[in-house]
């Protein structure tokens, strides 16, 4: 249905392909052949190759991704930080495990340590599969003319967008990818992302009826989605309650953590007694780290010891009063979810585009003058 949803995108707004692109996967191989059918392309050339697979999860592969660290009897903030982290790799996949794919014919023209890569991939790793495809193989297309579609998954896609856009390790962890909607780019000569409201021949190649986020033109997300927005809001939303789960199972980690060095079971840490200070510093050295610096629960958690400490002179929490802080901070952060995007015809985000796109142009002719 999603895919037909996206041929019927690409038909409404008048998209030509001309190469498409996708992985050995079943579900990738039928979503660009529905796809090409819906938008009556069904005669462009599709090319498929397994560097355009979805990340192996190595042992977590085929595992309910809320209850594996139950039945693989790992820590369920690591398990967290598999899926979501750039460069940490999950367990590696067994001979044995029911999902192992080294005897599948598809798979039969990789090298012994291409093979061997691909039982356990972080981030950093499919990009490191992703990369060297899209250089030798879809760049040239683009070169020669060819408009272009990748059909894929949710961490190819993501990888390739870290690329294009040139965003940070830590930014790209909280992108979300949504599913059956069009992404767009148009690249200039350089194979870099040109601003979609700017260039005046991708601003009329298609109706402004995506939506994109209001960024710079050399940082950031540069792509524009085809689609409500409401189906794009409601995937935010989703992404976000998803990222304050994780808070605060980070946040009861801490504390277990902390009742551990202070001698106690970790079965017994429900009866734990610390002093608020420990818990702070706790959370604050945590946060020190780049990957946990803009959590919003940990941040709200630190704020709230502080007011314990210095407006209540509260010296002791006991396990139970931290958890009911926990839940108060996740009930009173169920509203803030942060909404990236925006339409192309907002008035606010066109005048703030023009003078970025100004001042972009300024820098590059003062550059080339100094050049000069």
């Amino acid at each position: 249905m999603e895919a037909r949803t996206a041929g019927r995108l690409l038909y409404e707004n008048g998209i030509e392909i001309d190469h498409a692109f996708t992985s050995v996967l079943k579900r990738a191989s039928f979503s660009t052949n529905m796809a090409l059918n819906t938008a009556n392309q069904h005669w462009v050339p599709v090319t498929k190759t397994w560097r355009l697979n979805e990340r192996h999860y190595g042992a977590l592969q085929g595992y309910n991704k809320d209850t594996a660290y139950e039945e693989l009897g790992i820590d369920q903030e690591l398990v967290m930080q598999m899926r979501r982290s750039y460069d940490t790799k999950p367990p590696r996949m067994s001979d044995d495990h029911p999902f192992w794919h080294g005897n599948d014919r598809r798979y039969k023209k990789l090298s012994k340590d291409q093979l061997e890569a691909s039982r356990a991939e972080s981030l950093k790793d499919c990009a490191q599969r992703i990369m060297p495809f899209f250089n030798s193989v879809i760049i040239p297309s683009l070169q020669s003319g060819n408009k272009c579609l990748v059909v894929s998954h949710a961490n190819t896609i993501r990888t390739l967008i870290k690329h294009i856009d040139n965003i940070s390790n830590e930014d790209i962890k909280g992108m979300s990818i949504p599913t059956g909607i069009p992404l767009l780019y148009r690249l200039d000569k350089n194979f870099h992302p040109v601003d979609p409201k700017y260039e005046l021949e991708f601003r009329y190649m298609v109706e402004p009826k995506g939506y994109t986020w209001g960024t710079s033109r050399k940082h950031g997300f540069h792509g524009v989605y085809l689609g409500d927005l409401d189906r794009l809001q409601e995937i935010q939303r989703k992404r976000d309650v998803t990222n304050r789960d994780w808070q605060r199972i980070i946040l009861r980690n801490i504390a277990v953590g902390l009742a551990v060095e202070n001698g106690q079971k970790q079965q017994q840490a429900a009866n734990a007694v610390f002093e608020t200070r420990q818990l702070w510093w706790q959370i604050h050295t945590k946060m020190q780290n780049p990957e946990y610096s803009n959590m919003l629960l940990l941040s709200r958690m630190r704020d709230q010891l502080e007011a314990l400490m210095y407006s209540r002179k509260q010296r002791f929490l006991t396990m139970a009063g931290y958890e009911s802080i926990i839940d108060k901070i996740h009930l009173d952060t169920e509203g803030c979810v942060i909404e990236p995007f925006l339409p192309l015809d907002c008035a606010e985000d066109r005048k703030e585009r023009h003078r970025i796109w100004h001042e972009m142009l300024a820098d590059e002719l003062e550059e080339e003058c100094l050049i000069k």
